[in-house]
């Protein structure tokens, strides 16, 4: 005996159910993924080029107080793209030659409200860090 054609619709229809929630799971935790990965290297770059600007030799003009707000200020320029109240940067000085920049980047999910409903963190703390020791 031969399936009538009809009833052939409705078990398509049944597939799709179980297949699309599937499917949206998996491209959302895509672009969740891309843009957490987005984020972590622009804060990684942001961290070097901090580190970069804050080798520099201080003067009487420019003090090391200068040069760390001056780093700070070149790892705050290159995190374009991110909500910059979520971003800290910190400039420490682990000894006389050597200087460490730390970027901070509070990011916040997608699927926020999601998460959260369910009794999670809508957000993942991003953290880079670049040390550079000063030559001369």
């Amino acid at each position: 005996m031969q399936p009538r054609a009809g009833q052939e619709r409705g078990q398509d229809l049944v597939e799709y159910a179980l297949i699309l929630p599937l499917f949206l799971f998996l491209v959302i935790g895509f672009i969740e993924i891309s843009l957490l990965f987005f984020s972590y290297v622009t804060i990684s770059n942001a961290a070097r080029e901090g580190a970069r600007a804050a080798v520099a030799a201080p003067s009487a003009g420019c003090p090391l107080s200068c040069i760390d707000a001056q780093a700070a200020e070149a790892a705050r320029r290159l995190t374009a793209g991110l909500v910059n109240e979520n971003i800290t940067v910190s400039v420490t000085r682990p000894n006389a030659d050597a200087v460490r920049v730390e970027v901070r980047y509070r990011a916040d999910l997608l699927t926020r409200m999601m998460i959260e409903t369910l009794g999670g963190r809508g957000f993942v703390m991003l953290s880079a860090a670049s040390t550079m020791r000063r030559e001369g």
